[in-house]
C-alpha cells in the first residue's frame, strides 16, 4: 500500500500511476530494441521538427531523466522512500508523460541505514532503467555518451538546486546535500559503467545553489520548433548564446 501524496508528488513529474491496462505500447523494455526506439526517435524527431536523430535522441533522454530520473531521486531525498518500477511496467505515452502499471510496482520505504539503501535504489534506477537506455540511443542515433549522460546531469543539478530551497529542516537538507554527493562520488558500477559519468557534470557548489555550462551542448538550439520561447538552454556552453535561454 502506497501513501497517498506518492501518486500526487509523481504527477508533478509527469509521471501516471494507471490502475488499468497501459494506454501506451511504448514500454521502457521495448525501448531496449534498436528497431522501437528509432520508431519513437523518428516521431519525435517530426513533433519536434528537430534535423536529424541524434537532436531528437538528446532531447528525449533530456525530458525521459526529468519524468524517471527526477522523480525517483526526489522522493528518495525527500521522503525516505521510492516507487520502483521495472521496464516493463513503464511506458512513454505520445504526451511525452510515462506511465506506470501499478500491479507490477511497488512503493518501498526506507528500512534500516539510509546510505545503503540510497546505494541499491539508484543502482536499480540506472542498472534497469537509464544506462541501456542510454545505450540503445547512442547506438541508433550515434548521439555521443558525453551528451547523453551530461543530460541525465543537467536534470539532477536541477532537482537539488529546487531541494535545497524548498527545504527549511536541517536534517532533509544535510541530505539533500549528502544524496548528491554520492552521485558525484559512487563507483561506475552503481550506474552500468566502467566509471562515474557525473563525476565532472554534477557541477553544483558546496551549497548546491549555483552551477556552471554545460561542458557539452544538448542541441537544444538546432530545433525548428522549439518547447519554449527561447534560443537555447540556460546552461548552454557556446559563447553566442551569451543572454538567452532555457534549461
Amino acid at each position: 500500500m502506497r501513501p497517498e501524496w506518492v501518486e500526487r508528488e509523481l504527477l508533478d513529474f509527469g509521471v501516471h500511476i494507471t490502475k488499468g491496462p497501459m494506454t501506451s505500447d511504448r514500454t521502457l523494455a521495448a525501448l531496449f530494441s534498436e528497431e522501437s526506439v528509432t520508431r519513437l526517435l523518428e516521431a519525435e524527431k517530426s513533433a519536434m521538427h528537430a534535423p536529424n536523430l541524434a537532436v531528437a535522441a538528446s532531447m528525449f533522454s533530456k525530458r525521459y531523466a526529468y519524468l524517471a530520473v527526477s522523480s525517483t531521486l526526489y522522493l528518495m531525498t525527500m521522503y525516505d522512500g521510492v516507487y520502483q518500477f521495472s521496464p516493463a511496467a513503464c511506458a512513454f505515452r505520445e504526451d511525452r508523460k510515462i506511465e506506470i502499471d501499478e500491479t507490477a510496482c511497488s512503493f518501498v520505504q526506507l528500512d534500516g541505514d539510509h546510505h545503503e539503501w540510497r546505494e541499491q535504489v539508484v543502482r536499480k534506477l540506472f542498472t534497469q532503467c537509464v544506462t541501456p537506455l542510454l545505450d540503445v540511443l547512442n547506438r541508433t542515433s550515434r548521439l555521443p555518451y558525453s551528451i547523453l549522460w551530461e543530460n541525465v546531469a543537467v536534470r539532477i543539478n536541477s532537482l537539488y538546486r529546487s531541494m535545497i530551497r524548498e527545504t527549511e529542516e536541517p536534517a532533509v537538507k544535510q541530505r539533500v546535500q549528502e544524496d548528491y554527493l554520492f552521485l558525484k562520488q559512487a563507483a561506475g558500477d552503481v550506474f552500468g559503467a566502467q566509471q562515474n559519468p557525473f563525476q565532472h557534470s554534477l557541477n553544483l557548489d558546496d551549497s548546491l545553489l549555483e552551477t556552471s555550462n554545460r561542458k557539452t551542448c544538448c542541441m537544444y538550439y538546432k530545433l525548428e520548433k522549439k518547447s519554449e520561447s527561447l534560443d537555447y538552454c540556460l546552461v548552454c556552453p557556446l559563447e553566442k548564446k551569451k543572454g538567452t535561454a532555457c534549461s
